[in-house]
């Protein structure tokens, strides 16, 4: 890892994805890959032209250090029933950055500008998609209650009915499991080149193993999470 000194790290937000100017997108694109490519085995671009990150429904968070991108997260803003939801479409951080907290500071970063008004809802639902055991643990930490509730042998009731109609609206051909919210395949062929665990979470860690085992297989999350960068 990279030790990082306090600044060094620059963020780059766009709120509004598109509007990244037409003549940085290939770069961004070649950005986001190279860092996809050192977490993955991919046979192809999962960010591309074709299925592109700049809409306007979607936000987008660089950080950059020494001339290089070394992380990123996307975002896609939509609503349910009057509520605002945030799907984390995408994050990754370049593997000799990890352990440096550079997700927690893209995630606050994207937050304070969805969120920091003084207007803002005081809540707002945040879903992720991931077979990362550490993505779940950084996104549950936002939350004050999320399904899947692992090691929580209360039940999510209302919010499982929630986490399932999301589902369903941003995966309407994937199918979904109500007991673990797992999505078998979902993936396809693009695999971790090293399966991680949180070495914190020996508890969830269990569960994904057990979970989703297949490599390609996901868990669909969802959870409230309290709106703490209002300026009230």
């Amino acid at each position: 890892m990279i030790a990082t000194r306090p600044g060094s790290v620059t963020s780059e937000l766009f709120q509004i994805a598109s509007d990244v100017p037409e003549h940085r997108r290939d770069a961004v694109l070649d950005d986001i890959s190279s860092i996809i490519d050192t977490n993955w085995l991919t046979e192809g671009r999962f960010w591309s032209r074709q299925h592109s990150p700049f809409k306007p429904d979607h936000g987008l968070v660089l950080l950059h250090h020494g001339g290089e991108c070394v992380a990123y997260l996307i975002i896609q803003r939509l609503a349910l029933e009057g509520s605002p939801v945030i799907y984390l479409s995408g994050t990754a951080v370049r593997d000799a950055y990890r352990g440096s907290s550079l997700f927690k500071r893209m995630f606050d970063t994207a937050m304070m500008a969805e969120f920091g008004d003084p207007a803002a809802p005081e809540e707002f639902c945040l879903c992720w998609r991931t077979r990362n055991p550490v993505i779940y643990v950084l996104g549950r930490a936002q939350c004050r209650s999320v399904v899947p509730a692992i090691s929580d042998e209360t039940h999510g009731g209302a919010l499982e009915d929630l986490c399932l109609r999301l589902a369903a609206t941003l995966f309407p051909r994937q199918a979904i499991e109500r007991a673990t919210m797992a999505m078998r395949g979902a993936y396809g062929r693009l695999r971790y080149r090293d399966e991680p665990t949180t070495q914190t979470s020996p508890d969830v860690d269990r569960w994904f193993a057990q979970a989703i085992p297949n490599r390609s297989d996901a868990v669909f999350c969802a959870g409230w999470a309290s709106n703490r960068w209002a300026r009230r």
